[in-house]
């Protein structure tokens, strides 16, 4: 049986410095991109952390599944919200209640984690993590940066 990130295809896009982190200094980056599902567009996905301080801040996720194509729209979106660490046994994931905030315009609902935590949806997210962790070098590269 192949692992579930097999079933999804990440598009890295687009990258953005979006300035200095008010407690360390560190520049910050932001990368997207997307993920296709069985060669159907699934989710867009978001990875903002501190260039080079990634140990001591956490990147923050934000994940946008759902139905994507004519005639659909933010109604058709939600968005989960996850932070990443690095600990001793590898990368680890939480997902965190989510606010829609810049991203409104694409998704309008904002999970919270009890929606998410011990669902299909969240077994979803965390295989589209893993395969953007495998796929993205913008975002493989984080582990270097620890």
């Amino acid at each position: 049986m192949s692992s579930p990130h097999h079933i999804f295809r990440v598009e890295p896009d687009g990258s953005a410095e979006t300035g200095v982190c008010p407690c360390c200094g560190h520049v910050s980056r932001t990368v997207w991109g997307y993920v296709w599902r069985h060669d159907h567009p699934y989710a867009t996905y978001f990875v903002h952390w501190a260039i080079g301080h990634f140990r001591e801040h956490d990147a923050h996720w934000t994940v946008i599944v759902g139905q994507w194509g004519d005639g659909t729209g933010p109604t058709d979106r939600g968005l989960v919200r996850l932070r990443h660490r690095l600990l001793e046994t590898g990368p680890a994931f939480i997902v965190i209640d989510a606010e829609r905030g810049e991203h409104h315009t694409i998704a309008a609902y904002a999970f919270t984690r009890a929606e998410v935590v011990g669902t299909e949806l969240a077994e979803d997210v965390f295989a589209i993590c893993d395969a953007v962790c495998l796929h993205d070098a913008r975002v493989a590269a984080l582990a270097a940066e620890a």
